[in-house]
């Protein structure tokens, strides 16, 4: 990796964990604790574009109630969710200074002026702040930030990336236990560990 960005991510990682943990208290906050079936963080394919996601019970219970075959997409896809940072009165975005900083250092460590899927340095870029949000997560799951929610899956999920199920899976899994791991694997469409 660069020296830059790798100094970059060490920097960015600092802010990184307690504004994730902010983001999604803020997301979650908005139901009692047991109702929450879901949270979880997503990113664009451009990994700029960070966001705090919640799945309410309720709402899980009426997709599916629709849809019972979509049981497994509908728990695990932060698009089916119906929380989001946006929109919540009175409620800053605490990763509207994270996304401002990934968008920086993406146009600092990349050369925006060609595709950008062939972009050698957006490659490093992306992983990178992908695998930063999943050590972040890690790392609030270890101190028992999310038991708070006990009702509820962990996610991180890149929307629209071009990146492996197996490096989905494999970040997440450190997330949930091992029956959810088994679901997610379905859900993404892998076999069972």
């Amino acid at each position: 990796m660069d020296p830059q960005l790798s100094a970059w991510a060490r920097d960015w990682s600092d802010r990184l964990g307690s504004a994730l943990e902010r983001a999604v208290q803020a997301v979650a906050g908005q139901l009692p604790a047991a109702d929450v079936v879901g949270v979880g963080i997503a990113t664009d394919a451009h990994a700029t574009s960070i966001v705090a996601f919640a799945h309410s019970r309720q709402h899980f219970d009426g997709m599916t109630a629709e849809e019972p075959e979509f049981a497994v997409d509908v728990r695990w896809h932060l698009g089916e969710w119906d929380l989001g940072i946006a929109g919540v009165d009175g409620t800053d975005d605490p990763l509207a200074p994270i996304r401002a900083e990934a968008e920086r250092a993406a146009l600092r460590f990349t050369d925006s002026s060609a595709d950008p899927l062939a972009v050698p340095g957006l490659r490093a870029f992306r992983r990178t702040v992908w695998d930063s949000i999943s050590q972040a997560l890690t790392d609030a799951v270890a101190r028992g930030f999310f038991d708070q929610w006990p009702n509820a899956v962990l996610v991180f999920l890149p929307l629209d990336a071009d990146v492996s199920n197996d490096d989905i899976a494999q970040w997440n899994a450190a997330l949930n236990d091992q029956v959810s791991t088994t679901e997610f694997r379905e859900f993404l469409q892998l076999d069972a560990v």
